[in-house]
C-alpha cells in the first residue's frame, strides 16, 4: 500500500495521520481537540445529563463532528497537494541539475537546487549528503558538518553513514572546530621592568 494511501487510511482518528508523518505537535492538537469535543459531548449527554441545558448535548457533538471533519479536510489536503511524495518528480530533476552544476564546478547553482529540494522535503538524505559535499569543496566546513549530522540524525541517512564519518573526520582534520572565545576580556600583560 502506498504511503500516501495509509495516511489517508490513518484519517479515522483526528491527528493520527499527521503524528505518523511526522507533524507531531500538529497531530497531538489535533487529538486533543476531537477526544476532548467528543468526551465533552458523550459526558453531557449520557453521564451528567442534569448539568448541561438540554442542547448542550447536541452542540458539543456538532463540535466534535466539525473537528473530526477539519482534520479529515485538512489531512486530505496535505496528502494529496502538500506530501513529498507528490512533489517526487520534481525533487529528481533538480536533484540532477544539481548534480550536473556540481560537475561544472557551478556551485551556486548546485546549491540552489539542493536548498529547494530540502525546502520541499527535508529529510532527502541524498540531497543533505550532496550539499554537505558541495560545503566541503567550497571550503564551507561548518556548513558541511551540520549538513552531514543532519544526514545522520534523518532514518534515511543511515546509507551514508561511513562516508559521512570519513568526510566529517578529513574535516576535522583539515579545519578543526573553531573554539568560541570566552566572554570574559583577556587579562592585560604586566609591563616588563
Amino acid at each position: 500500500m502506498p504511503k500516501r494511501v495509509r495516511i489517508a487510511v490513518l484519517t479515522i482518528w483526528p491527528g493520527l495521520a499527521q503524528i505518523w508523518s511526522g507533524q507531531d505537535v500538529l497531530g497531538l492538537i489535533l487529538a486533543f481537540v476531537f477526544a476532548g469535543t467528543l468526551n465533552l459531548a458523550l459526558v453531557s449527554r449520557y453521564v451528567w445529563t442534569e448539568a448541561f441545558a438540554p442542547g448542550w448535548p447536541a452542540f458539543f457533538m456538532t463540535l466534535a463532528g466539525a473537528s473530526w471533519f477539519a482534520s479529515l479536510g485538512y489531512t486530505l489536503w496535505w496528502v494529496w497537494l502538500c506530501h513529498p511524495d507528490r512533489h517526487k518528480a520534481e525533487i529528481d530533476r533538480l536533484y540532477r541539475e544539481a548534480a550536473e552544476y556540481y560537475l561544472q564546478g557551478r556551485w551556486n547553482e548546485a546549491r540552489r537546487r539542493l536548498e529547494t529540494i530540502l525546502a520541499r522535503d527535508e529529510t532527502d538524505a541524498d540531497a543533505l549528503m550532496q550539499l554537505g559535499t558541495l560545503f566541503v569543496r567550497t571550503e564551507q566546513p561548518g556548513l558541511a558538518r551540520r549538513s552531514f549530522k543532519q544526514c545522520l540524525e534523518l532514518e534515511t541517512g543511515t546509507k551514508w553513514r561511513w562516508e559521512i564519518r570519513h568526510a566529517l573526520a578529513r574535516i576535522d582534520q583539515v579545519a578543526p572546530q573553531v573554539e568560541i572565545p570566552s566572554a570574559t576580556p583577556a587579562e592585560p600583560a604586566a609591563p616588563e621592568s
